[in-house]
């Protein structure tokens, strides 16, 4: 009898531990997403600087299009998004050319910054127009 409530003691541990350990390798499914997220606002936030000289920005700006470059194909070789059910992951292919700007921005002949500013309905025509002011 001690040793069934033993045995019994082990399975329900080595049982838990699994669902712990798959609850774990699940939270690590959307890694390459959100670096990609994390890049991506990086690199509109040291566009819209302007604490930066324009050669400094430019600069970093190739540089940071390179990273995000890299981590666009992470994102787009990376297996794991397929099978998580996530409006994160769901939204990010739904919404190709504002997830993934280098990407986009190849296809359509133009810098990843020239691809976000279409995406978000900003023209030189509404910039010229604009007027300064509160709101």
């Amino acid at each position: 009898m001690k040793y069934a409530s033993n045995v019994t003691q082990k399975i329900t541990f080595f049982v838990l531990l699994y669902l712990c350990s798959s609850q774990l390798v699940n939270a690590n499914e959307l890694f390459t997403l959100n670096n990609l997220e994390r890049e991506r606002a990086t690199l509109i936030s040291e566009f819209l600087s302007s604490k930066l000289d324009s050669q400094q920005k430019q600069m970093r700006l190739q540089q940071r299009q390179r990273q995000l470059a890299d981590m666009e194909r992470m994102v787009l070789r990376d297996e794991r998004l397929l099978s998580v059910k996530s409006t994160m992951v769901d939204n990010a292919f739904k919404q190709y050319d504002k997830t993934f700007l280098v990407h986009a921005g190849a296809e359509h002949k133009m810098s990843a910054m020239d691809q976000w500013l279409k995406n978000v309905n900003v023209t030189n025509e509404s910039v010229l127009n604009a007027r300064a002011g509160y709101r």
